[in-house]
């Protein structure tokens, strides 16, 4: 029992010591792929900038999605590793007001 153990110790102690060329690292680049997908809404919508990675917004609700996408760019072109996207909603019409008792 002994030499049985101690022959799996030497074997582990030479399997260590054996300079294997495939467990070097190298450095990657790595480019992530973001597709350009626009669905262009119907109807009246707002438009606004929001950052994905920070989890906030760029702009405040605009008409104009040209605006909102101006902010997102100008945001990304300072912040290139953080997430822009332009989102949008259908424009809120009238005014909410609480029904009184």
């Amino acid at each position: 029992m002994k030499q049985l153990i101690l022959a799996a110790l030497v074997l582990a102690l030479a399997s260590c010591a054996r300079d294997d060329d495939s467990l070097k690292y190298e450095k990657v680049r790595v480019d992530r792929y973001q597709p350009d997908i626009h669905i262009e809404p119907q109807g009246t919508c707002q438009y606004m900038a929001f950052c994905a990675d920070e989890g906030r917004a760029l702009s405040d609700w605009v008409d104009s999605r040209s605006e909102a996408q101006s902010k997102a760019s100008d945001y990304h072109s300072e912040h290139p590793d953080r997430e822009c996207m332009v989102l949008w909603r259908e424009k809120p019409t009238g005014r909410l007001v609480p029904k009184s008792q």
